[in-house]
């Protein structure tokens, strides 16, 4: 059925006013001809205000000083710049404002003199995302070379290729464009001997139905360099349990490590520091301790002299002579190796410690001091009390310096009330709690809020060390340290430590 007239150009322009993309026809002089509803509503402008106007009013510099000769050079050579090119171009709005948008021209065909056809798409939206993409991607590699993290992303049945990030790569000492191994095998092929087994047990854990692991391991680098790695991957899977991806991040922190060796270092030699200030406190009831036992081997060995010598002597007194002096040679020698033991510098080593044990172990030398200051040292042990996993130097310190500090507290008190006593009981979540208690004066409000500070002290001569150290300590072995009135008068210290795992399933 042949159409009426007009009614081609009527669905031509509903196809022009239903587009979604803005739509322009202009003449061979590029005056605009026609223009769609998207094109008012992209450029601002009415159809009205822009028909018959060369295109250029919608083009910013220097776009506009160049059409025109474009257009000529079209004409008279065929040669094609934008023309059947798509491209991206800048384009202005009527308030002024210029923006991104895809152009494509193309030329209508049969028709002398010639018309165009642009279709012209606002991506504004699209390079704003693009430039938050990339400024997003940017500050993800800055902040990954300052914490010197790297990520990565497996593809286990080779759907893709595997992704390493650029400091990943700076980490592991590889190339990414050149690397053709799976990241299993380059990690294989550096972790430290030492912590290979390791390594190869999380990875099979990772294939395992469990969809994550968080390890810590050493590499060695291809120059011999040891890096200390902290890794953490999962696993993403289909509905049939399927792996699809292996996704991890990969932290270098080989400095931490290096920062809390040297705080570990610092930490002992303070400890060291200590253990020698509370024996050189103690020095006075030590020396003591040790001249009894000196004091009665003397007596016992003139006495031996003087039986040798008699004509009518007995074997039995010079025998029981002997055995006196070496009863006191023991008890000195108990008393030095036990000092020897306290002061000396070693390595922190955790061993089970039975605590009931080791309250009665430091008696020996709590006692001594205890003496001197005329105070009572009584021991109340809860029986049957698991063991703990702990360095029982490091313990014994904090309890001798928790009694030293007791002993001090009762310097002024009557000699009916100066006492420490010495407890262990269990607590209903597994802990064992130690707990020294005085009847001193207590704890001033002021005091109290401040006793933890390193070099706050209470007293005239004392370094404000021991208890910070303590609770350094206590804090390691995974406890606390506090403190709370005692009742009627003084004050009581607790510190808790957990129950090994090995007592436990015991």
């Amino acid at each position: 059925m042949p159409r009426r007239p007009g009614e081609a150009e009527l669905e031509f322009k509903s196809l022009l006013d239903a587009a979604v993309d803005a739509i322009i026809v202009i003449d061979h002089r590029g005056r605009i001809e026609q223009f769609s509803l998207a094109a008012e509503r992209i450029f601002g402008y009415t159809a009205a205000e822009v028909l018959g106007q060369n295109v250029e009013v919608l083009m910013p510099g220097p776009y506009r000083a160049e059409h025109d000769t474009y257009m000529d050079n079209y004409q008279q050579t065929g040669e094609a710049k934008i023309i059947g090119i798509g491209r991206e171009v800048k384009a202005q709005r009527k308030d002024g404002s210029v923006f991104a948008c895809e152009l494509a021209v193309g030329r209508v065909q049969g028709v002398v003199p010639p018309r165009f056809i642009g279709f012209i798409r606002d991506i504004t939206l699209r390079k704003l995302a693009d430039e938050r993409l990339r400024r997003s991607e940017s500050e993800l590699r800055l902040a990954q070379q300052l914490a010197n993290l790297g990520n990565y992303v497996v593809n286990p049945d080779q759907s893709g290729p595997d992704y390493f990030s650029p400091q990943l790569c700076r980490i592991l000492g590889i190339d990414a464009a050149a690397e053709t191994l799976p990241l299993a095998a380059v990690l294989e092929r550096r972790v430290h001997p030492g912590d290979r087994a390791m390594l190869d047990e999380v990875f099979r854990e990772l294939d395992s139905p469990g969809n994550s692991f968080d390890c810590e391991y050493r590499i060695v680098l291809d120059d011999g360099t040891t890096r200390h790695l902290h890794h953490i991957a999962q696993v993403t899977r289909d509905a049939k349990g399927t792996p699809l991806k292996h996704i991890g991040t990969i932290h270098d922190v080989t400095d931490r490590r290096a920062t809390e060796d040297e705080a570990r270092q610092l930490q002992e030699r303070l400890t060291h520091f200590s253990r020698l200030s509370t024996m050189g406190e103690m020095a006075a009831g030590l020396a003591h301790e040790i001249n009894q036992p000196l004091a009665a081997i003397a007596t016992y060995a003139q006495a031996c002299q003087r039986f040798v010598r008699s004509p009518d002597r007995d074997d039995a007194d010079v025998l029981e002579a002997l055995e006196q002096i070496s009863v006191q040679a023991l008890r000195a020698g108990e008393v030095i190796r036990r000092l020897r033991n306290f002061v000396k510098n070693r390595e922190v080593k955790r061993e089970p410690v039975d605590c009931n044990r080791l309250l009665d172990d430091l008696r020996t030398l709590a006692e001594t001091d205890a003496r001197l200051h005329n105070v009572r040292l009584r021991i109340e042990a809860a029986p049957g009390l698991p063991s703990v996993y702990a360095d029982p130097i490091q313990l014994q310190q904090v309890v001798l310096n928790l009694v030293r500090n007791a002993i001090d507290a009762m310097s002024e008190a009557p000699e009916t009330r100066r006492e420490v006593l010495l407890s262990t009981r269990q607590l209903p979540d597994g802990e064992i709690e130690i707990i020294v208690a005085d009847h001193g004066s207590g704890l001033a409000p002021e005091a109290a809020e401040h006793l933890f500070n390193p070099f706050f002290t209470t007293k005239s001569g004392g370094t404000g060390l021991g208890l910070a150290i303590s609770r350094s300590i206590v804090r390691a072995h995974g406890g606390r340290l506090w403190h709370t009135p005692n009742e009627g008068t003084g004050a009581r210290f607790h510190f808790t430590l957990p129950a090994s795992p090995a007592s436990k399933r015991e």
